[in-house]
C-alpha cells in the first residue's frame, strides 16, 4: 500500500482533508457552505477530488491502516510528512544533479548529507 495519494495501485482514498472530500464546483456547481460541508466530510465515500502526491501519517503502531477520514491521526496530510519528503526528494535531485534514475532498486540506499 502507497501512502501517497495517486501513486500505486492502492492508496488512500478517504484523507482527513475538508477540500478533498466536498466536490468541484464542476461536477456541483451550488454553493457548498462551511456547515453544509460537513455531510461530505463525515462520509464513508471516497473523496471526490484526489488531493494526488499528498502523504498521509501511514500505519498505526500495529502496522494496520484504516482508510477512514475520522481517523485523522493517520488518513490527514500534514506539512510535517509532506516537508520532510520534499527535502529527501531535492537531496537526490542534488545527488543526481536532475538527471533520471536508470533502473534504480527498490533497495537502493541513497545516503548524502554533507549539506549543514
Amino acid at each position: 500500500m502507497s501512502y501517497m495519494v495517486g501513486f500505486g495501485s492502492k492508496y488512500p482514498t478517504q484523507l482527513h482533508h475538508r477540500g478533498s472530500s466536498i466536490p468541484s464546483i464542476h461536477t456541483h456547481p451550488n454553493k457548498v457552505g462551511c456547515n453544509d460541508g460537513m455531510s461530505y466530510f463525515s462520509s464513508n465515500n471516497p473523496n471526490p477530488n484526489q488531493h494526488v502526491g499528498a502523504i498521509v501519517g501511514g500505519p498505526n503502531s500495529n502496522d494496520h491502516f484504516d482508510d477512514r477520514r475520522s481517523d485523522y491521526s493517520h488518513s490527514e496530510p500534514t506539512t510535517y510528512i509532506n516537508g520532510a519528503f520534499v527535502g529527501a526528494v531535492a537531496a537526490v535531485l542534488d545527488e543526481t544533479k536532475g538527471e533520471p534514475l536508470q533502473q534504480l532498486q527498490t533497495n537502493t540506499t541513497i545516503n548524502r548529507i554533507d549539506h549543514v
